[in-house]
């Protein structure tokens, strides 16, 4: 795990859940547009002026852990974001709007496909809640979905925006015979930096949809030294979530800038100091130095792993290989090594699941590391970890983790 004072003192949330994992574009898009005000401020950018004006934007709800479809024939079972917005002075609380938003960082086939398989929970859990409450008659309607596609490619979005694109066109078919919805598309290499949203109450939404922009590009290098860049974050210096917004970017930065230089990285420590000035960040390794070696050093490759977390920790990588031949060979058998990875990767996905929990509930490592420790099926672990993610309470996991115990217990897979 990462030192608490990587560039700053802060709480450990974003420290522990992420890591042991790179913080891709997807992991970092997700992440950020979860903060309530980001999220806002981008819907207030996005939507038509006329429509903003019957929204109640400030009780605007982030629900994306709510709608999922485990049957769906794509890799992701839930967009990666979902709004739901009511309306100002709405007869009732039903009467609302979503906005599902699918990241997309390169073109791909049947983007509306896989948008309207996200709609099917919602339109499934509106019936459902409205037969409920007695309200599924003639003159009920299902609340109005928007699907936006973010596109944070080098080049146009090419792909179709449109349902009925999806159905084959049949000579002597009336088109309007098939389902048609249309999607927004938000273009994030088509809009200049001054086009950008830039509310001063909201700097994190500037900040990360300017890096996503040339995080791919060595633009990124100049924009990391401007002086004027992450001073936005300034006047929120010391609010809790605009510092957890600031890590994550730095391991944004480090994970995903393909070409970010060596004089790139130190200018962007410096910015972040000035930033968030105060702390004594030389008692400590830089993040770039850890991420580059102990991460894959200590924490994967003394378990026996071989693989390091990223392309850049050449060196931790190297000696963890090194380490591990070596003790194959003082083993003297292939399974020993084979047995060593194995409980490595166990250990990563308990300490994964931990993490999590201790995020979203608290501490909690206390409560489960020794229930957890009793599985060693890969499988059931990876499961769990699911689970941990899509729970709403610590009662919730429990009751899973409690009924996995039992299959196991059953079919003789678990320590006793």
């Amino acid at each position: 795990m990462r030192n608490k004072k990587i560039f700053y003192t802060w709480d450990t949330n974003i420290e522990k859940q992420f890591a042991q994992t790179i913080v891709n574009h997807d992991i970092f898009f997700e992440m950020v547009f979860q903060i309530k005000r980001v999220a806002c401020a981008f819907v207030k950018f996005l939507l038509p002026l006329k429509l903003l004006k019957q929204l109640d934007i400030d009780n605007l709800r982030i629900v994306i852990r709510q709608y999922r479809n485990e049957n769906l024939n794509f890799k992701e079972t839930r967009a990666d974001m979902i709004y739901e917005i009511p309306l100002k002075n709405a007869p009732d609380k039903h009467v609302k709007i979503y906005i599902i938003i699918e990241h997309k960082s390169q073109d791909k086939f049947h983007v509306m496909l896989q948008l309207f398989s996200y709609e099917q929970p919602i339109i499934n859990n509106e019936i459902a809640l409205a037969k409920k409450e007695n309200r599924y008659n003639k003159d009920f309607r299902l609340p109005p979905i928007i699907p936006v596609i973010f596109h944070h490619g080098k080049k146009p979005y090419t792909g179709s925006t449109k349902l009925r694109d999806e159905f084959l066109k049949i000579k002597g078919l009336d088109e309007r015979l098939n389902l048609d919805q249309d999607a927004m598309v938000f273009e994030l290499f088509a809009k200049a930096p001054n086009a950008l949203p830039d509310d001063p109450n909201v700097p994190e939404l500037y900040i990360a949809l300017r890096t996503m922009q040339v995080i791919l590009t060595e633009e990124l290098n100049k924009l990391l030294a401007d002086n004027d860049f992450l001073m936005k974050l300034k006047p929120r210096a010391n609010d809790p979530e605009c510092r957890e917004f600031g890590h994550l970017l730095s391991l944004y930065v480090v994970d995903s800038g393909r070409l970010l230089t060596e004089e790139g990285k130190e200018q962007f420590k410096q910015q972040l100091q000035k930033t968030f000035e105060g702390e004594n960040m030389e008692e400590t390794l830089s993040p770039f130095a850890r991420r580059y070696m102990s991460i894959g050093k200590k924490k994967w490759l003394a378990k026996g792993l071989s693989k390091g977390i990223a392309k850049g920790i050449a060196k931790g990588r190297t000696e963890g290989i090194n380490k591990g031949i070596a003790k194959g060979i003082i083993k003297g058998r292939a399974e020993g090594r084979a047995e060593g990875r194995a409980e490595g990767i166990n250990e990563g996905i308990k300490e994964t699941i931990i993490s999590i929990l201790d995020v979203k509930f608290g501490e909690v490592s206390e409560t489960f590391r020794k229930p957890l420790d009793t599985i060693i099926d890969i499988d059931w672990l990876q499961e769990l970890k699911q689970v941990s993610k899509k729970c709403d309470t610590i009662k919730e996991f429990n009751k899973e983790l409690k009924s996995i115990k039992q299959k196991l217990k059953n079919k003789g897979n678990s320590k006793k």
